[in-house]
Parts: structure tokens; sequence; C-alpha cells
């Protein structure tokens, strides 16, 4: 095992930030002929979320899509502003980002999509503190293909070994974990810094 650690690798949604899918088709669907549900299922579908997510449908043409599938009377415009307003900064987190952003490399991997990232890189500060970003929508692919976490790993400028990683889903800490990072899954925040505490990552500081 590789003596220290020297970057640690944050997912973005649901550790950075919070966020509520329900929030988008619930407000989206006062402008469709369809019931939130069906509006739901049209913009999260597996398929849908893997075409936007890796880069392959834009969010303009997503607009497009969505606008004929379900009838849509709102604006591109609007449409954006309900897609991106629904993201908060998970409480304590940026003062822990700010602790480990003076000895450790940052590296944010996330399956994104290139609206919400602009709107998270604009409006949480937090995110300046990072060194890099892999995003799923720019290299093209998405967890858990171990092609990405190679692509975070290069920008941690280390070995994975070297690296933790930190992801809220059980099956993307698992991907990360088969080519070597250390994985730690997500929870909280006072849960995250009391595992990096146990690592030997933080000593005292707080979240």
């Amino acid at each position: 095992m590789c003596p220290s650690i020297e970057a640690i690798i944050f997912d973005l949604g649901k550790v950075i930030v919070d966020f509520d899918h329900r929030t988008i088709s619930a407000q989206i669907a006062q402008s469709s002929t369809y019931a939130e549900d069906d509006v739901f299922q049209s913009m999260f579908s597996a398929d849908i979320v893997r075409l936007v997510d890796s880069g392959r449908l834009q969010p303009e043409a997503l607009y497009e899509l969505l606008k004929q599938k379900l009838n849509l009377t709102i604006s591109q415009d609007g449409f954006k502003r309900i897609w991106n307003d629904i993201f908060s900064l998970n409480p304590g987190i940026d003062t822990l980002i700010h602790n480990l952003a003076s000895r450790y490399r940052l590296v944010c991997l996330s399956n994104t999509n290139r609206w919400h990232f602009e709107y998270c890189r604009e409006r949480f500060p937090a995110l300046d503190r990072f060194d890099a970003f892999i995003l799923s929508y720019q290299v093209g692919t998405c967890k858990p293909d171990p092609a990405i976490y190679r692509h975070a790993v290069a920008a941690a400028g280390t070995d994975a070994c070297r690296c933790i990683y930190v992801d809220d889903i059980p099956e993307f800490v698992r991907a990360g974990e088969a080519l070597g990072l250390r994985g730690i899954q997500f929870l909280s925040v006072p849960q995250l810094t009391e595992a990096l505490r146990s690592m030997n990552v933080i000593g005292h500081c707080s979240s």
C-alpha cells in the first residue's frame, strides 16, 4: 500500500451539493399536459440520463426533445432556470474542502451535464478550491466506467492508492476501489470528517 494520501477526489451531487430531481419535474409538469410522474419518467429515464451526462445529448437538445414529447409550453430560458435551480451546498462541506485544499490536491469527479455544472461552478465558491474537474459530459463517459476514474487519477497527478475517493453511491465507490482508490461512501459531512480523521487525513479541524 502507498504510504500517504496526496489527493482527494470528490463527487459533486449529493456530496458537495444536494438536489432533488422531483423539484424539476413538479415545476415542468405545470407547463405540460402530462402528469408529474410521467414528466419525471420522461426527463430522468436511464437512457436520457446517460445521453445527457455523457454529452451525447446537449441540454438545448434535451429541451427540444422534451418540448415535443411532453407538449411543453415553457421557453428554453424558463426550462433552464427550473433545470438548474435545484442545488444547495451541503452544510459544512465548504469548510471541510477549505481545510483539505491547503494540504491535498482536490479533484471533482462528477456525472453531470453542462448546464448543471456551469450553474454550480458560478454559484458555489467552494468549487474554486478544486484543482481539476473530471466531468462526464466533457470526457464522454460516466461512472462507473473505469475510464472516467482513470481520468480522475491522472488529474490527481499521483498513484490511485494515494487518492481518497468520496461518493454517495456505493456502486461508484466500489468501482473506484477496484482501480486502487481508497473509497469512502458519503453519508453526511460529519461522517465524512470522521472517516478522514480515522485515515489520518485531517487532525482536529472540524467541518
